[in-house]
């Protein structure tokens, strides 16, 4: 959008400040190109000819916060186990993953439970680090 100088229309996402039509429409143009079969049919009906409210409903759209969507993530968090295979990096990453979407929909989702479950879907070759973080001291 930067590149034809269409990001104003972006940017009043959460004010009242009128944006000329004309930009709206070029901005829905430019956005639409960039979106999946769904995700376009979704904004082609709703928000058509208007890149302010399509990008709205496209933020709807991709971070449900009703109960199916919070139950679906922390049943991912409590049941997040760590395979052979996947890098300590890209399992951390799952759980955070999980626990921003939390966020977002309004659940408040502590640090310290977030370890608990990273610690708790750790492999067995990992039990000595979980001992060791579970016993220390925060002193």
């Amino acid at each position: 959008m930067r590149i034809r100088n269409l990001q104003s229309v972006f940017k009043v996402l959460d004010t009242d400040v009128t944006v000329e039509h004309d930009k709206k429409g070029e901005a829905f143009a430019e956005f639409i190109q960039v979106l999946d079969n769904r995700s376009l049919s979704l904004r082609i009906r709703d928000g058509e000819d208007d890149g302010h409210k399509a990008l709205n409903i496209l933020r709807k759209h991709s971070r449900p916060t009703g109960t199916p969507r919070v139950i679906t993530l922390y049943t991912q968090l409590t049941s997040l186990v760590k395979s052979k295979q996947e890098s300590m990096t890209n399992y951390i990453i799952r759980a955070e993953t999980a626990v921003s979407c939390l966020r977002d929909a309004g659940e408040h989702f502590s640090d310290s439970l977030l370890i608990v479950m990273v610690l708790k879907g750790l492999p067995s070759d990992y039990h000595p680090f979980v001992t060791v973080i579970t016993q220390r001291d925060k002193t």
